[in-house]
């Protein structure tokens, strides 16, 4: 009786442990849940000087959704390339795109564009609908395509444009990546990113998303 005894103080205190264990399984998969969430975080492969944690975030909600969960590169910067934008076509070889072009400015506003192409040398307009204009000032406002032209991006040897209209371009940069412009175009009906519609760059990065 005593062997039937011990057998059946033990067999509880066997299920309790098992059903411990099976709770304990099931907490753990409740806080592993929001894992999947993680792949849309952009995963940047060197740090930015530009944009902040915050700002790389917001900007990522913005993206076409095929380039999400993509690794961000660093295929061009003025504090390690220089002040040209002959350097950033260069650096932009052998890359078909996307690309994410952010800059500050000497008054520290941040700015940039999504270009659904990457940046080329070019005697017209190229780019998709996907390709749009962007400020912090400090909150993020993204200015998409309107459908009213197809005038996204052209580059030349003296200045790099996107978006146009009545002879103003929502983005534009010279040729020593210094100075630029923003004004209101159709492409986009964007405001003006800057504080003014002429700036002086301070620092600016494109990253190539793939």
């Amino acid at each position: 009786m005593k062997g039937l005894r011990w057998r059946y103080t033990r067999l509880p205190s066997q299920v309790e442990n098992t059903l411990s264990g099976e709770e304990g399984e099931e907490e753990e998969e409740k806080e592993a849940a929001p894992a999947p969430e993680d792949p849309a975080e952009p995963q940047l492969a060197e740090a930015s000087q530009v944009l902040g944690a915050s700002e790389i975030r917001q900007l990522s909600l913005h993206l076409p959704p095929r380039v999400t969960g993509y690794s961000w590169s660093l295929a061009f910067c003025t504090a390690r390339d220089g002040f040209s934008l002959q350097s950033l076509y260069r650096q932009m070889e052998g890359h078909s795109g996307p690309v994410l072009l952010v800059l500050k400015d000497q008054d520290g506003q941040m700015f940039g564009a999504f270009s659904s192409s990457a940046f080329r040398l070019s005697k017209g307009f190229y780019g998709t609908g996907e390709t749009f204009l962007f400020s912090f000032s400090p909150q993020l406002k993204v200015f998409k395509w309107t459908g009213s032209n197809s005038f996204f991006v052209k580059g030349d040897l003296d200045s790099l444009m996107m978006g146009s209209g009545s002879g103003h371009f929502g983005l534009w940069l010279d040729g020593d990546l210094y100075h630029g412009g923003s004004h209101p175009c159709a492409t986009f009906n964007n405001e003006v990113l800057a504080r003014q519609e002429q700036f002086c760059i301070k620092e600016l990065e494109a990253w190539v998303l793939s």
